[in-house]
């Protein structure tokens, strides 16, 4: 979180930028030493449509429980088509989904209490640690494809990416989409002088607008709390 802490305290940082910082750390610690890619064709995933409202068959701002509860159902239900599997869900964080042999690992977030006591002064810690995280993001995790072969897929499905970081002397990177309502970064890995893709990320734009306005009012909090009960007192 301390990386994250230096991205979100820049004011001046573009919202690219804040949504990058958001997902690097993760997508880091996904990487491994180059891997043999696996033989299959697992198709990019597609919302629907060029606007990015979630991911798959749920919404940006889908509640945990609600999403926990509908993976739970799936994995249980003799008439889903697809192999589903909950690997590990920590509440109001994350949940971890195994789908046909692809990881997708849904993110989650709501307001810090520390950003909610300055508008709420008598909000109690109970009250907050009741309330339901959000969907912000979604990553897949898949065994490595040919980069180019998911790209066409995401341009089908959303047009022309935006823009690209990809480095063609290292073969790494991100494809990028901005779409309305969010982002997704198509990360490239080398693999014997060829680029592949092994992880694929979905952001709401809207909630990573509010976390970083939200980031950013966390670190005064405490001295504005403080602050406020001196001028009361």
């Amino acid at each position: 979180m301390k990386r994250l802490n230096v991205f979100f305290s820049v004011r001046s940082a573009s919202l690219l930028t804040v949504i990058a910082a958001l997902i690097v750390v993760s997508h880091l610690a996904a990487q491994a030493p180059e891997t043999k890619p696996a033989d299959m064709n697992q198709p990019a995933q597609d919302p629907g449509g060029r606007r990015l409202a979630g991911f798959a068959e749920t919404p940006w701002m889908s509640e945990y429980t609600q999403v926990k509860d509908r993976f739970s159902a799936l994995s249980e239900s003799a008439a889903s088509v697809d192999r589903i599997e909950i690997l590990m869900a920590v509440r109001n964080q994350y949940i971890l989904i195994k789908r046909n042999d692809v990881l997708y690992r849904y993110n989650f977030y709501k307001t810090p209490y520390e950003v909610l006591k300055l508008t709420n002064h008598d909000l109690q810690k109970e009250q907050w640690e009741e309330a339901e995280a959000v969907l912000y993001q979604v990553k897949i995790i898949q065994p490595f494809i040919a980069s180019d072969s998911i790209s066409k897929k995401l341009e089908v499905a959303y047009g022309p990416r935006t823009r690209s970081t990809v480095k063609p002397e290292t073969k790494r990177g991100a494809d990028i989409w901005e779409l309305e309502g969010g982002f997704i970064f198509q990360w490239y890995e080398p693999y014997n002088g060829r680029p592949y893709t092994r992880t694929i990320d979905y952001i709401s734009d809207e909630l990573a607008r509010r976390i970083l306005k939200e980031r950013e009012e966390f670190f005064s909090a405490e001295e504005l709390d403080l602050l406020r009960k001196m001028i009361v007192r």
